[in-house]
């Protein structure tokens, strides 16, 4: 066979982990892999629904397919598939649809059409209902809590659909590996149509999961990423059932059990947690944490906002006062730790004195970076039916000042490392520089040139590698600058 396919992820890092496993398949069936800007035989679009506007991108995208070889096949596959109600869209742009519980299936289901073992081009029996009979309500998912966290986090949310077991085997060109532990989230935000779009959490089976990291530690690779789509919630499910193995080594929380058993494995030098829920932070989950010398001391906890009745607005189960103790625990537990977060601005009826009580909370939190997005509306969402929309004038105000914050405190956490030794993982080279992340997911720029040290940094040697570096400064674009230690 000599067809060329050009593969497009849109949207989150679980859509990114996705892409890479189809291509994987797509090339152990003999599709040559090629630029999605090059003419291919077949194009595959996985596509993002978290917002209007990524609907958009989504449809653009599969448009610009059919404009690059009208003759290919355009498959579309991702959350925008499941989301989208007017199917008629959907057949402008797109020859095959495969929904997210599926894409293990994408290159078969290609082959099948290509060798003419089926003449329906909309493989609509492929897709899960965007609202199956459990996600019909609204209704959210219980209160997390330390006392009811086995009987009101997950149990009354099961979803019959198991998630999509495949692995992925290598990721060229990359340094780190990311593995999905688990699929869909439970929380229901009012800003947020994911839940209906990749359906309830469903946890991966710990034993693939070690069999993938394992696989890319024999493949070389120092540093695994855990990713989902709400990673606080793997393994809950399946907690009482988990609870009655007698054989079961369990301590703290499935994903602390899980780190635990991924630091045992052979080559893994570092391990790193995607976004967290903020409510999964205890003193004991840290501490637990802490114990593991692979653990990167990283936390992504989403925010969203600093302000309780905005918060209550959004549906999040947590108040402004109670994430501050979060970041406390850590930064009593772990040396420096990096906090960094999301944060919504202009949402529905925010008023200047709520947008103003979140800058204060923001800056109290002190975070290491924000990343910081304009309310967009979603159609199918709670939020989308809220009074009191903001202007794209008002929005945009609001994120530049949250802007200027996050710029004074991101100067503030680099600051504490000059003159310090930090260790990274060097993932790019620059002339007699490489490029790479610390524990704490701060970028370094290093000076490689030293004769005493390393080779110069345009040798593919460096890559991969953990060397020390010696900070001088933080550069203008706001990483930090060094030069290699000796013997690193």
């Amino acid at each position: 066979m000599d067809l060329k396919a050009a593969l497009l992820s849109l949207g989150c890092k679980v859509n990114s982990y996705e892409t890479e496993r189809i291509r994987e398949d797509m090339e152990s069936k003999g599709f040559e892999i090629v630029d999605f800007s090059d003419k291919a035989d077949v194009y595959i679009v996985n596509t993002c629904s978290v917002t209007n506007i990524a609907d958009r991108k989504s449809r653009q995208m599969l448009h610009r397919a059919k404009t690059l070889n009208p003759e290919a096949i355009v498959v579309a596959t991702g959350c925008y598939v499941q989301t989208e109600k007017d199917k008629e869209k959907l057949d402008e742009v797109a020859d095959i649809l495969i929904g997210n519980n599926h894409k293990g299936d994408v290159a078969d289901v290609i082959l099948e059409f290509l060798n003419g073992l089926t003449d329906n081009k909309k493989r609509l029996d492929n897709i899960i209902p965007a609202k199956e009979d459990s996600l019909l309500n609204d209704k959210p998912a219980s209160d997390i809590s330390d006392k009811k966290i086995k009987d009101g986090y997950v149990d009354d949310i099961s979803c019959e659909k198991k998630v999509e077991e495949f692995s992925i085997k290598d990721y060229p060109e990359r340094s780190r590996a990311f593995v999905r532990i688990e699929d869909g989230c439970n929380q229901f935000c009012s800003y947020c149509i994911i839940p209906y779009a990749r359906g309830r959490v469903r946890s991966r089976d710990e034993a693939e999961i070690l069999s993938e990291v394992q696989v890319l530690a024999d493949k070389g690779f120092k540093e695994v990423v855990l990713t989902g789509i709400h990673i606080s919630s793997y393994g809950y499910e399946n907690y009482e059932k988990f609870l009655k193995n007698s054989d079961a080594e369990f301590d703290g929380t499935p994903l602390l059990n899980l780190v635990k058993k991924i630091s045992e494995i052979k080559g893994i030098e570092r391990i790193r947690l995607g976004s967290l829920e903020p409510r999964i932070i205890t003193r004991e989950f840290a501490l637990g944490l802490k114990e593991i010398s692979e653990f990167c001391p990283h936390f992504h906890l989403s925010l969203q906002s600093g302000c309780d009745t905005v918060l209550k607005r959004m549906n999040r189960h947590y108040t402004s006062e109670e994430f501050l103790e979060k970041c406390e625990i850590l930064r009593e537990v772990f040396d420096r730790p990096a906090i960094t977060t999301d944060v919504i601005v202009g949402f529905p009826g925010e008023t200047d004195e709520e947008f103003e009580e979140s800058r204060d909370m923001c800056e109290k939190a002190g975070f290491a970076k924000m990343h910081i997005f304009k309310f967009s509306r979603r159609k199918g969402t709670v939020a989308d039916r809220m009074p009191g929309q903001l202007t794209e004038k008002e929005k945009h105000a609001r994120s530049l000042v949250l802007q200027e914050l996050d710029d004074r405190m991101k100067e503030a956490y680099l600051s504490l490392f000059i003159g310090e030794d930090v260790k990274i993982l060097v993932e790019e080279t620059e002339g007699d520089c490489v490029l790479g992340l610390t524990e704490r997911y701060v970028q370094v720029k290093a000076d490689v040139s030293n004769p005493e040290g390393p080779a110069n940094g345009n040798e593919k040697g460096l890559i991969n590698s953990i060397i020390s570096v010696k900070i001088d400064k933080i550069l203008p674009e706001g990483i930090l600058f060094g030069k290699v230690q000796k013997n690193t």
